[in-house]
């Protein structure tokens, strides 16, 4: 693989692999640190490699790397293992959140615009029923139906990733 090839595989998803890993350890030099780290591993092995979903692949590295960090961080603090055992489960929940977004923000761009759009407008932007009708000109039984399809069929799609596709630990 050459530079330019692992720039343009890896690089793209630099920001959201700093945000990750800067909200599982909340220090800004130790998310760099992370993000750096992954993009070393990752060129050291590029001709080694065979990755099907790049960002996929990145997110598990950043929050590996997050976990060892964040273990040598509670060997030097005196955390008991309750503690220790609760905040792995929450960095877990969060970072499977994160890739569950990620996953959904991929199934909205396969909606059709009209879907794309109302779901936007509903769940990212939080908008009234009669915001949307207002903003679409459609009526809001047309807004409240054709989000009930959009949801089914991201359901449905979120569904299978989960069941055939990358399964998380």
């Amino acid at each position: 693989m050459t530079a330019e090839d692992f720039k343009k595989q890896f690089l793209p998803h630099a920001e959201k692999l700093y945000a990750l890993a800067f909200r599982l350890l909340n220090n800004r030099d130790e998310a760099s640190d992370a993000v750096q780290d992954v993009f070393l591993k990752l060129w050291n092995k590029r001709n080694e490699l065979e990755i099907q979903n790049n960002e996929a692949f990145c997110v598990t590295l950043v929050k590996n790397i997050c976990l060892d960090i964040l273990r040598k961080r509670r060997k030097s603090e005196t955390l008991n293992n309750a503690e220790q055992i609760e905040n792995e489960k929450n960095i877990n929940i969060q970072i499977d959140a994160h890739y569950d977004w990620l996953q959904m923000q991929k199934l909205i761009k396969q909606l059709p615009k009209q879907q794309q759009q109302l779901i936007i407008l509903r769940h990212v932007k939080e908008y009234t029923m009669a915001e949307i009708a207002k903003r679409t000109g459609l009526s809001e039984a047309n807004v409240r139906t054709t989000l009930s399809r959009a949801r089914k069929i991201l359901r449905e799609n979120f569904e299978k990733i989960n069941n055939y596709g990358y399964k998380r630990n």
